[in-house]
């Protein structure tokens, strides 16, 4: 018997499926924030500064280090400007040396330019430390805009989203999206109350969960899930009545996040 057909047979099979073979959609690369970086460097900030788009303000750098890195890897997340940079650290000199920088500062002016034209002038931006996968080879940056306010003994925090893709910082693939809140409003304001009360405060926090879905075909986007994952302690009960919600959403769902009681 002629084995040529069989194998010509076998050789098509093997190119039909490579060919419609979709790799499954890696988790997000998560960064540690290292606690004592100037055991490594006194002058990290100024050097690091240095390294970035300028005018650089030392202040707003955070050193991570990326979960799962070699030794001497690093990375750079700065809220101004607004950039981030893979770094490497040269044990043998001291030195610091930069991989490769993804610079969000013109995204960053474009935000604040239409949250002041939408009455959030008091805003702020920052990035989150985190990449977040889109297409095989692709990533995302989550630039998030935040909201404060003060109350009398308490305060709240609202954090939104937009996932921008490194080789592309002047748009967004997603935008808008709850990321994380936190309030607390004071319920006691009698010496009586404190002392009579098991928890003085109206409690709540929210984060959001990404779950990502292998792409339709190869080379095209990966699907993304959101579960927003919310607390509520309310006030005069014990820390075991937390109660927590969750809820699946899109991006075109995303009102139907309680989102702390904050801005939608």
């Amino acid at each position: 018997m002629n084995p040529l057909p069989i194998l010509r047979a076998a050789a098509s099979m093997f190119v039909l499926l490579l060919a419609g073979h979709v790799a499954a959609a890696p988790s997000a690369q998560l960064f540690d924030a290292v606690k004592k970086p100037e055991a490594l460097d006194a002058d990290w900030r100024a050097r690091l500064c240095a390294l970035l788009p300028q005018p650089c303000d030392p202040q707003a750098l955070g050193l991570y280090r990326p979960r799962g890195a070699v030794p001497g890897d690093y990375a750079v997340f700065s809220s101004e400007p607004l950039a981030m940079a893979r770094i490497r650290r040269v044990a043998a000199t001291g030195t610091w040396q930069l991989n490769r920088l993804h610079d969000f500062s013109g995204y960053a002016a474009a935000s604040m330019k239409k949250a002041a034209a939408t009455g959030m002038a008091g805003s702020r931006i920052s990035l989150a430390p985190a990449l977040y996968p889109l297409a095989e080879g692709r990533w995302a940056a989550a630039v998030l805009q935040t909201v404060s306010e003060m109350y009398s003994g308490g305060g709240a925090s609202f954090s939104k989203a937009d996932f921008v893709p490194l080789e592309d910082a002047s748009r967004a693939v997603y935008e808008g999206i709850p990321f994380s809140c936190s309030k607390m409003i004071r319920a006691c304001f009698s010496e009586k109350e404190y002392k009579q009360s098991k928890h003085c405060h109206d409690e709540s926090s929210g984060s959001l969960r990404i779950s990502y879905g292998e792409a339709a075909s190869p080379g095209e986007a990966y699907s993304w899930q959101y579960t927003w994952l919310q607390s509520e302690w309310p006030q005069n009960t014990p820390a075991s009545d937390i109660t927590t919600t969750r809820l699946h959403f899109t991006a075109r769902t995303t009102e139907r996040a309680s989102f702390c009681g904050g801005p939608q």
